[in-house]
């Protein structure tokens, strides 16, 4: 009954920011990612200055995901924050469980199948491939669970947000959908700088935005996008202490 009386929802209505809101709001936080980059190199100088340990590796990697988390802040302050309205406006909207559901699912596997295949091109190419981020978040389960944390939950939430909720929602009112879409898709498979993987991730991000589209709500994306990243740090997890399966 739930379900069902979520099943239709209606288009969001067109973002009312425009292009120098979404430049304004990019560059801005290209600038708080600097400042906190610079606030935290004091810090562990000054740390250091005064004879203390060093920060772990898992406090160094919070810090750094802590600062990915600021995207929602220009998001909102040049989308509903000036413009009007609340968190719907950036596609926080309630969505039907059970067609997000299968959209989620059949999204995840599109995606893994598109990186089986992108693999064995990016391997005959001789291209590099994603490094691997496990290690930088500790040793062990803890890691792990580190990992799964920041970049299964809160990096999905803060990238969902700003580049399908608030990118994408404002190109697709300025150029419309097949355009908005591979305008915020191309931004933001380049924002994850490595060249072997920008076809897949770009691909990816198209995806991101049909599920936005057919369920009216970045929730949807936000659980594929974890689940993607999570999928990936358990079988670099598995990779490296079970090296068998992999050789």
């Amino acid at each position: 009954m739930a379900d069902s009386a979520l099943e239709y929802q209606e288009p969001p209505a067109g973002a009312p920011w425009g292009l120098r809101d979404m430049v304004v709001a990019g560059l801005a936080t290209i600038g708080l990612v600097i400042v906190g980059v610079v606030v935290a190199l004091v810090v562990a100088v000054a740390w250091s200055g005064l004879g203390l340990p060093g920060l772990s590796p898992g406090v160094q990697v919070f810090l750094i995901f802590g600062l990915e988390a600021l995207l929602i802040v220009p998001a909102w302050i040049w989308g509903p924050g000036k413009h009007g309205g609340g968190w719907d406006r950036l596609g926080l909207r309630p969505f039907a469980p059970l067609r997000g559901l299968a959209w989620v699912i059949g999204g995840l596997v599109a995606i893994l199948a598109i990186n089986v295949v992108w693999e064995g091109i990016r391997q005959r190419l001789g291209w590099p491939g994603q490094p691997d981020f496990l290690p930088i978040f500790g040793e062990g389960v803890g890691g792990l669970a580190l990992a799964l944390f920041l970049g299964g939950v809160v990096a999905p939430i803060a990238e969902e947000v700003f580049f399908r909720g608030y990118l994408y929602a404002g190109a697709r009112s300025r150029w419309g959908v097949v355009w908005g879409a591979i305008a915020s898709s191309v931004v933001f498979a380049l924002v994850h700088v490595t060249p072997g993987v920008l076809p897949p991730i770009m691909v990816m991000a198209l995806i991101f935005v049909i599920l936005y589209e057919r369920t009216r709500s970045i929730w949807p994306c936000i659980i594929l996008h974890g689940a993607v990243n999570s999928l990936a740090f358990i079988g670099a997890f598995l990779a490296e202490r079970f090296p068998e399966m992999t050789g």
